[in-house]
């Protein structure tokens, strides 16, 4: 139960700090703001670990953290691209589908997943195909909608984010969390050096880069420690729950709407992530 109920957590914190992303997006960089956010991440991590006391453990698994901070660089910037031109209620679901890496992971460790789940993974991957499609009003034909590409390499980001942590995390979830941030910030370095963006952003827009990055960093900790606790099939699912909490907060304060298809899109994708997690 424990492990469900973290999971639900880093499923409702993403969901949060991802639709609060899109809305910022649209005023300002994606660099700007991966830079941001993870800086407020890594100051949560350092702070907890201070207060905490415990020295970091000299455990050769928490190499993977490292590689969980690389993916989620990709991960986060292809979301952050995506949300610049597509609707969140369109981007977030087809990101959601990373769970299927974890899953995969499970399977070839040994963790032998339900009919139901089976059904589910199957379900999802269907409503990923019909979310991604959109119809031009001028040209009566669907195309892929747009956000989709970067939503797709989001995807990839975060299921690999998911698989890699679970070793780390089995060592010492919290300094699994921090050392993935650490590296995300040491692998961006060179892109915000060539680049140079703007790191300097209106006082009105700090507030929500901040909680972005709060949200971020409980869903990381909750997510790695919930690794610990339970399944990593049963907990990456659970997780991978957020477009629920997204696309909610975006019918509700954004008003948007889907055509077609792409109801039925959503609706699959969180009907068959729902099944893997119920199996």
């Amino acid at each position: 139960m424990l492990a469900v109920n973290l999971a639900l957590m880093a499923c409702l914190c993403w969901g949060t700090s991802q639709f609060l992303a899109g809305m910022k997006i649209r005023v300002i960089p994606a660099m700007t703001l991966m830079v941001l956010t993870s800086m407020t991440q890594l100051a949560v991590f350092l702070i907890c670990a201070g207060v905490r006391g415990v020295p970091i453990p000299r455990d050769p698994n928490l190499l993977f953290a490292v590689l969980g901070g690389a993916a989620g660089v990709g991960g986060l910037y292809c979301l952050y691209r995506g949300l610049a031109v597509g609707a969140v209620s369109i981007v977030v679901p087809v990101s959601a589908l990373c769970v299927l890496l974890p899953v995969t992971a499970g399977l070839i460790r040994g963790e032998v997943p339900h009919l139901f789940q089976g059904l589910g993974i199957v379900i999802a991957i269907c409503g990923g195909v019909l979310i991604s499609l959109e119809k031009n009003p001028f040209k009566q034909r669907r195309h892929l909608a747009r956000g989709i590409v970067p939503a797709i390499g989001a995807a990839l980001g975060f299921g690999t984010f998911f698989v890699v942590m679970d070793p780390a995390g089995a060592v010492d979830p919290l300094w699994a969390a921090t050392i993935s941030r650490v590296s995300f910030l040491l692998i961006i370095l060179p892109a915000v050096f060539y680049k140079r963006p703007v790191l300097k952003v209106g006082a009105t827009h700090l507030p929500v880069i901040f909680v972005i990055g709060i949200l971020d960093a409980a869903a990381a900790f909750a997510y790695t420690t919930a690794t610990t606790k339970g399944m990593l099939s049963l907990v990456s699912v659970i997780s991978s729950l957020y477009p629920v909490v997204s696309v909610v907060l975006a019918a509700l304060i954004f008003k948007e709407r889907l055509r077609g298809l792409q109801n039925a899109g959503v609706g699959l994708i969180v009907l068959g992530v729902a099944m893997i997690s119920a199996g």
